[in-house]
């Protein structure tokens, strides 16, 4: 645009002459391009000269008004009457414009009323833009809208401020007047998708037809790079569903087509010519990192063979650089170029990078599971103690399907003495290995033949395991394993054990990290199971040993002194006689009374109490015998659970019976939780002693 850059050099010099001059000798060339000249204008206001601005667009008004530009000369008519004092007065020139404008659209007429555009205390400039925008949206006007594809306007409504598409596979769709910008993609005369409206016939004869070309025109109608998805929404309707994914492999042979990035984010893109499309090929894979580059030979080494060359030649020596410092990568680089069609020179041998006593290392470092799963094969037939290296590796790899493999390869191999050991550790330490805990549980999950390997002790770890930050990568698929007909439900079914039964599904009733419907699930296998579990089970009453010993010392001595004593004082009261009117005998009568049934109830408490051992409390989560630490913003308290006896809330100490345990119990560290009428963090939890 040189007469924009030009004029802008001025203002930027001051030369307010020179600009006039310039601005008057485009004028009478060409004053079409509106969208300059205004934004001059508003270049030239910056700089404090209005007077001038206003005088130069009132004269390209005339101009564009000479020539018929209407739609420019409305433009231009906006912008003076933005920057007027009194915009009513610019009402009627804008109006003229207006209707020359966009005056031969359906719904002009009705938009125009609805608009108010002829209220005199309206402001012309803000009327005539709802107008425009709303006439974007008129009867028959075509967008293409994700997920839906190309569509036609049927209504336009601006009464309820919404337009209505017919699209392929949903009719009358609306869409908010306030989002259509956000949703609806014009198509223009001219775009490869507004043809499929006038001859869809022709359209899709030309789409299976000839894909790769069809392809390059919907790339050249959108202007921009398109992605899959962006593209298999652009054919709905024209390319059959059935039929997408050999169009697909098609479509994608344009030489002219170049692809970046990878999975549904790949962007494609459209070049003038094949030569233009393998410049900037080779552009990007100069500028790209070692994975770019290596996606990028994978992807267009097919093209021809010099490109394939000076890929393969490029990578070999990427790779030579990397051998000392990055194994893995050096591996991945010559075992890709061994499966793609260029040729190249090496001085190393890439089993060599898998020879050294970091070998388990540099298989773990192979981002690719491929070619990480073909490292540990080479492994296997060239390095001399490959039993060592397999079990390094069965830690380090997060990949279920390849930690089988390697215990597989084990036991296959005859190393079944280095392959239990690997599960012992497992088992013994999960949190250390969450991913070999997770390939062993997955493992019992899918293979219901090795069920008696499933046991209680095995569910308590997966129960502990969910709740873990350890296995926070595998924690959704691990929860699955709770559903119904998971090794959860199948455990609980298996095994004859009705005191672990119980156990379980008093940790299921304070267990916060798996789902109420899971939880109900594995209740409901214990219950079928176990039907002497429905009967209701006495609730323990948690103590500290220090509280046992002072309940225990009370019951001792209610019975071995308040009682003896009551009774005596009972006794002397009834020889008092008139048992009517004796106050004495009455109040001991009340006092034995009491006592018999404190009796009563602290020999039953004490019958139920599970002592607190504080060696023993878990602090992943609350629970009895935990200290909470929560935090609102810079309001923090702490809260203790313990047992009913030593409930004392004006010190923060609750009962776990209590409703504002019941609140927390289960919650981990990071959890919000509901407290006193106010939401809370769980900052830490600790034992109730430290």
């Amino acid at each position: 645009m040189p007469f924009r850059d030009d004029a802008l050099a001025l203002i930027d010099r001051k030369k307010f002459d020179d600009l006039e001059s310039l601005w008057m000798e485009q004028l009478d060339r060409d004053p079409s391009d509106a969208e300059a000249f205004v934004a001059v204008a508003k270049s030239l206001r910056k700089a404090e000269q209005r007077t001038q601005s206003d005088t130069l667009l009132g004269l390209l008004a005339d101009a564009l008004k000479e020539r018929d530009l209407w739609p420019q000369r409305l433009l231009v008519l906006k912008e003076l009457g933005r920057l007027s004092k009194h915009p009513a007065t610019t009402r009627p020139l804008i109006e003229e414009a207006l209707r020359k404008s966009v005056g031969s659209h359906r719904s002009f007429a009705r938009v125009f009323q609805i608009a108010g555009f002829a209220d005199p205390a309206s402001n012309p400039v803000e009327r005539a833009d709802k107008i425009e925008n709303w006439l974007n949206y008129d009867e028959g006007e075509c967008f293409f809208m994700a997920g839906r594809g190309a569509g036609c306007v049927t209504e336009l409504n601006p009464e309820l401020g919404i337009c209505r598409l017919d699209f392929e596979k949903e009719k009358r769709v609306s869409v908010p007047l306030g989002a259509a910008a956000k949703y609806l993609t014009p198509l223009p005369e001219g775009h490869v998708l507004r043809e499929k409206f006038k001859d869809p016939a022709k359209v899709k004869a030309e789409a299976t037809g000839k894909p790769a070309e069809f392809f390059a025109r919907i790339l050249q109608s959108f202007g921009r790079p398109m992605t899959m998805p962006e593209v298999r929404d652009a054919v709905i309707g024209i390319v059959p569903e059935e039929k997408w994914s050999s169009w697909w492999t098609a479509a994608r042979k344009n030489p002219q087509i170049v692809v970046s990035g990878t999975g549904a984010k790949a962007m494609y893109s459209w070049n003038a010519s094949a030569g233009d499309a393998e410049s900037m090929i080779r552009r990007d894979f100069e500028r790209a990192d070692i994975k770019t580059k290596l996606d990028l030979a994978r992807k267009h080494s097919a093209r021809n063979k010099e490109l394939a060359n000076a890929f393969a030649s490029s990578l070999a020596a990427d790779a030579a650089k990397l051998a000392r410092t990055d194994a893995a990568t050096a591996w991945q680089i010559l075992t890709t170029l061994e499966s793609l069609p260029g040729e190249y020179t090496s001085a190393i041998d890439p089993a060599s990078l898998l020879s050294g006593p970091m070998a388990s290392r540099t298989v773990a470092a192979i981002g690719d599971k491929q070619l990480r799963e073909r490292a540990l094969q080479v492994v296997r037939a060239t390095h001399p103690d490959w039993p060592k290296v397999y079990s390094e590796a069965f830690f380090l790899d997060d990949e279920p399907r390849l930690i089988g493999l390697i215990a597989q390869t084990l036991e296959k191999e005859g190393q079944t003495e280095i392959r239990d050991r690997l599960l012992d550790e497992t088992l013994r330490y999960p949190r250390r290995h969450p991913r070999a805990f997770y390939w062993y549980v997955k493992q019992l999950n899918d293979d219901e033949t090795l069920s008696e390997k499933a046991n209680y002790p095995l569910l308590f770890q997966m129960l502990d395991a969910v709740s873990s930050d350890e296995f926070a990568p595998v924690r959704a698929r691990l929860k699955d394993m709770f559903d119904k007909g998971g090794i959860a439900v199948r455990i609980v079914m298996g095994v004859d054990n009705e005191e672990q039964a119980r156990k379980l599904i008093e940790v299921l009733d304070r267990y916060g990290a798996i789902e109420e419907y899971r939880r109900e699930n594995l209740k409901q296998a214990l219950l079928t199971k176990y039907a002497g579990l429905r009967e209701p089970q006495t609730e323990p009453v948690y103590a500290t040993a220090e509280m046992l010993e002072k309940k225990r010392a009370e019951l001792t001595h209610l019975k071995n002194v308040e009682i003896p004593a009551n009774s005596k004082a009972l006794q002397a009261a009834r020889e008092m006689g008139d048992l009517r009117e004796n106050f004495e005998y009455k109040a001991a009568r009340a006092r034995a009374e009491y006592l018999s049934a404190r009796v009563g109830e602290l020999a039953a408490e004490i019958s139920r109490v599970r002592v607190l051992d504080p060696a023993t409390v878990d602090t992943t989560a609350v629970r009895v015998g935990t200290k909470v630490e929560l935090s609102n913003g810079d309001v923090r308290r702490e809260v203790t659970i313990l047992g009913p006896w030593e409930s004392a809330p004006e010190h923060g100490v609750y009962s776990n019976q209590s409703d504002v345990a019941k609140k927390l119990i289960g919650h981990a560290p990071g959890d919000i939780v509901s407290f006193m009428g106010n939401d809370y963090q769980i900052e830490s939890i600790r034992r109730w002693t430290d």
